[in-house]
């Protein structure tokens, strides 16, 4: 998942008007630009810190401001007055020894008057010359509505970006007076460079332009950053600020308000897949697989790591490439100088087709301590037919095996447990699958509902008259009953013929409450990936003192 396709936010209310800003008034000289951007619903993106640090590059003044939190919901009991969701449903359930229950982690809560407040505020002390929305494609109302409240406050240009609105162009050029469509560094750079010589912003690639008529002007596509001449994110306090309830921090750290303490970064951006439900898909549909997936130098990467080490403080590292484990002759160039001038844990991603036990030797040599593998089903079907992603089986297994042989002490592995093409088989398929992963190989997963995001390739399958006919319509007790097997599978008290003969046994699949006894009862918490280096480390000193021990 690319998060540089320009931004990334959302808010509420009013109408509003529009002004021309093909040739926006000055009211002082100025040597720079003010651009700020506002990502809605705090968390450490690398997206906003990018474009700061890039603005910065270029001489402009730049603020990322980090609106409101998200919230995960029990749907069971909320209050329904104090909170919203996100456009598209993104849902899983938590099975556990008390229970089970549905959440949504595309909530949040309303905005109140004073965090409004806030953000108008902060802006006027900005003295902004554009302000940037930033949105995903969960919190495009948010956006349109935070867009229409701005208004009514600033006669500067309003800014869209990111992976909703470049997934939706056409509806959010409707509330955006510059619409970047893909990644945004040079986009931004450019914007910012005409706001301070007082030119027009329209005719600039890679922006869908709106006009005071109302007429949009869809600039040519532009071609995908160089990585590596986009500058270092910027981290600093001085660059951000937080507003949530009550509060507004004007200089605010980071990494003091996400309960992740890992550093995260992308060594690339794209994908070597081309899964349907990927916004990775979408970007490869629309701008060409050709160059995608590329990567920057591992000098460079390590000059950013040395940045965060050495000035951030941070302790340890989570790679965000969708799969980090490509291009083995980068990683081996890569892990050598990372061990040499970094030395610190980290987390990393992997697909069971990209790695092999020399290049998880090496991985583990150079400090990985947690690692993820996207499984997502055990039906070969569902793979194929519906995700596009046909991995067999077998190799997943051997690739799981692999993993923890390697040694690497917290090793999860990812699914997504219901779609709408799901027939009973594709889960027992899935449950035959978690059998036979090794019980060391912990599920870094709720019981994840897929989220069918506008425009991606996944919807496409809703026109296939075939695939839909195979499909059963599985009642949730029946979900439940297969959620709380795969639970079982990961329980190192049962073995596996236990397994299958209570998945047999015609009393749990009548009620699967039954089977909360045999769960393991981890309070429902998904593991950041920073808890997961922490875990890892846990566990690896834990696995030497034994080792000692034995030898004693």
């Amino acid at each position: 998942m690319s998060p540089f396709c320009f931004f990334c936010l959302s808010l509420s209310t009013g109408v509003c008007f529009r002004r021309e800003f093909e040739n926006p008034p000055r009211t002082q000289t100025k040597s720079m630009a003010n651009i700020a951007i506002v990502k809605m619903l705090f968390g450490m993106t690398i997206t906003g810190a990018q474009l700061v640090g890039e603005l910065k590059a270029h001489g402009h003044n730049a603020k990322i401001i980090y609106f409101k939190r998200g919230e995960m919901i029990d749907l069971s009991n909320y209050n329904k007055d104090e909170i919203c969701f996100g456009d598209v449903p993104m849902q899983s359930h938590v099975v556990q020894k008390g229970g089970d229950y549905l959440v949504e982690t595309s909530a949040y809560k309303k905005i109140k008057p004073h965090e409004f407040h806030h953000l108008v505020t902060l802006l006027k002390e900005l003295n902004v010359d554009a302000i940037g929305i930033s949105s995903l494609s969960a919190t495009m109302s948010l956006a349109e509505t935070v867009s229409d409240g701005l208004r009514e406050h600033f006669d500067v240009p309003i800014l869209w970006g990111g992976t909703g609105p470049t997934v939706e162009p056409e509806r959010a050029i409707k509330f955006a007076d510059v619409l970047c469509v893909g990644e945004g560094e040079e986009v931004i750079v450019e914007i910012a460079d005409r706001l301070d010589k007082g030119l027009p912003l329209d005719g600039i690639a890679g922006t869908w332009f709106r006009h005071s008529d109302g007429s949009v002007e869809k600039n040519p596509k532009r071609p995908v950053s160089d990585l590596e001449k986009i500058a270092m994110p910027d981290w600093s306090a001085e660059s951000a600020a937080l507003v949530t309830g009550p509060k507004l921090i004007r200089q605010a750290n980071p990494r003091e308000f996400n309960t992740d303490k890992s550093y995260q970064m992308m060594t690339q951006r794209g994908c070597p897949f081309s899964c349907s439900f990927c916004v990775e898909s979408f970007y490869q549909n629309e701008f060409g697989k050709k160059d995608s997936l590329r990567r920057m130098s591992p000098e460079k990467a390590i000059a950013e790591l040395r940045h965060a080490k050495d000035r951030l403080g941070y302790t340890s590292v989570t790679f965000m490439d969708d799969v980090f484990t490509v291009n083995p002759r980068w990683l081996e160039d890569f892990l050598e100088l990372y061990k040499k001038e970094i030395n610190l844990p980290f987390f990393c991603y992997t697909y069971p087709t990209t790695h092999n036990s020399k290049m998880l030797k090496l991985l583990v040599d150079a400090g990985c301590h947690a690692m993820t593998m996207g499984i997502q089903s055990g039906s070969y079907r569902i793979l194929k037919e519906v995700y596009n992603r046909p991995t067999k089986v077998g190799r997943v297994v051997e690739a799981a095996r692999e993993i923890i042989d390697s040694g690497i002490p917290a090793s999860t592995f990812d699914l997504i447990t219901k779609t709408e093409f799901d027939t009973e088989a594709d889960l027992q398929e899935t449950l035959d699958l978690l059998l036979t992963i090794p019980k060391e190989m912990g599920s870094s997963f709720y019981y994840n509902t897929m989220s069918y995001f506008a425009n991606y390739p996944i919807q496409d399958k809703f026109q296939d008259s075939n695939l839909l006919a195979k499909t059963e319509n599985i009642s949730e007790d029946t979900y439940l009953f297969y959620y709380k097997l795969y639970d079982m599978t990961r329980n190192p008290a049962l073995s596996n013929e236990e397994i299958i003969r209570i998945s047999k046994d015609p009393k749990y699949r009548n009620d699967h409450h039954l089977l909360n006894q045999y769960l393991i009862d981890d309070g429902g918490i998904r593991p950041s990936f920073g808890t997961l280096i922490e875990q890892g480390l846990l566990r690896k000193k834990g696995m030497q003192s034994t080792n000692a021990a034995t030898k004693t």
